[in-house]
């Protein structure tokens, strides 16, 4: 029971040391295509990738851009339809140009930045979420591209320590007994 004990004690360290430094991964999207209509919010057609093990790892996400004239929005499914509806010219149509809906203005997001240089930051949790783009009013488009960049880290939640401590408290009462 001894070398058990031992053991958990010494993977479950690794993994408290590994998951307070942490782990982060970078990548680009390039040649996104852009709205030409000043304002309005349109969406991905798929979600964003959720965090699956949101209970034990925070995946904290900064996501960049080359464009001063966009702004990027991230939103819940909900303020996706509704946005989609809008700019499709369904049932919610008719868009009010004093109205703040599904523009940068609009509260109803989860994350937005209209800085491509500080960008957006977004601490993914599980379920479905989506990244939204639109032109800034008053600004012409400049180009029909936008390049993405993004950054996620990775650490342990505050969950995820209590369940690694709680296994390391498992493996010294192992350590304990003959």
């Amino acid at each position: 029971m001894r070398k058990i004990g031992i053991a958990l004690v010494s993977l479950f360290t690794l993994l408290l040391l590994g998951g307070t430094v942490g782990y982060t991964m970078e990548g680009t999207v390039d040649d996104v295509p852009t709205p030409n209509v000043q304002g309005l919010v349109f969406f991905a057609d798929d979600p964003l990738p959720g965090n699956a093990a949101s209970l034990v790892l925070n995946a904290d996400t900064t996501i960049t851009w080359d464009r001063d004239d966009i702004f990027l929005v991230i939103s819940d499914d909900g303020k996706k339809k509704q946005c989609d509806d809008i700019a499709n010219g369904g049932s919610l149509s008719g868009f009010d140009t004093t109205s703040k809906t599904c523009t940068y203005a609009d509260e109803g997001y989860v994350a937005k930045g209209d800085n491509g240089a500080d960008g957006v930051d977004w601490r993914v949790e599980s379920g479905e979420f989506y990244a939204g783009i639109g032109t800034k009013e008053g600004v012409l488009p400049a180009g029909t591209e936008l390049n993405l960049m993004y950054s996620i880290d990775l650490t342990l939640s505050a969950a995820g320590y209590l369940f690694l401590m709680l296994g390391e408290a498992a493996g010294l009462m192992l350590m304990r007994q003959k």
